[in-house]
């Protein structure tokens, strides 16, 4: 365009243009990081069944001093949370309790053994969780991912969890998710739970021993030879010769 005798120059933006299936390999990262992770009920009924069951839960073992090894001796027993889930109607928060013990050397105070890291506010398998999805995807995805699963964490907690100096952990993929092992096993403690009472029930509710009911039988084919007829099974036998199908 000209105005007054002069050529005025705009650059021009230009849109990029891309073959079907070339996309660069920049874009392609940040679609992969940002695309959502689906999540299958199964797995969201599993991990908080796992949550769930820790609720009330109490320990209160310890041997020794970690730091010198001396003899402790109980102090107090304090709440801890160990997750918070996602509700409909607002946000849940699993609570737990540990004992804290006194050394009778060093003086210092110690927790029970407990499924909690140094220095964490939440339980061991909710941050191997947390740090596993942050070292697959970034903290708003793992957020994201989190909630889909029913727990609540924020972007500055996952970034400090997934900064932590954690030990291996063993993690199974279902449905394409990686799920650490140890949050798993909450949930197959509490079915393990479950069957042993439900097999405690039906013990309590059997009948009696096969040994009674056979000489129950074996009185009633004696009350019957008594009053002049054949057992029961001497009675389907005869019925049988004589082409009767049922008894």
């Amino acid at each position: 365009m000209v105005i007054g005798g002069s050529h005025e120059c705009r650059p021009r933006r230009r849109t990029p243009m891309f073959i079907y299936g070339d996309i660069p390999t920049f874009w392609s990262a940040e679609i992969r990081m940002t695309r959502p992770v689906p999540v299958a009920p199964m797995v969201v009924d599993m991990v908080r069944a796992g949550i769930i069951a820790q609720e009330g839960a109490v320990y209160d073992t310890l041997d020794r001093c970690p730091w010198c090894g001396g003899p402790v001796r109980p102090y107090d027993l304090r709440p801890k949370r160990f997750a918070t889930l996602c509700e409909p109607d607002g946000r849940r928060d699993i609570w737990v309790r540990v004992k804290r013990f006194r050394c009778g050397d060093c003086k210092k105070l110690c927790y029970a053994d407990s499924p909690f890291y140094p220095g964490t506010r939440h339980g061991g398998p909710v941050v191997e969780l947390a740090s596993v999805l942050a070292g697959q995807m970034p903290p708003g995805q793992v957020v994201r991912t989190l909630f889909r699963l029913g727990i609540h964490l924020d972007r500055a907690t996952i970034r400090c969890y997934s900064r932590l100096p954690l030990p291996p952990i063993a993690t199974v993929h279902l449905f394409g998710l990686p799920v650490p092992v140890s949050i798993l096993g909450l949930s197959i403690g509490r079915v393990s739970s479950l069957l042993s009472r439900t097999d405690r029930s039906v013990d309590e509710r059997k009948p009696p021993s096969g040994a009674t009911v056979q000489q129950g039988e074996k009185g009633e084919n004696e009350y019957q030879k008594e009053e002049g007829h054949p057992p029961k099974h001497e009675q389907c036998t005869e019925q049988e010769r004589y082409g009767e199908q049922s008894c």
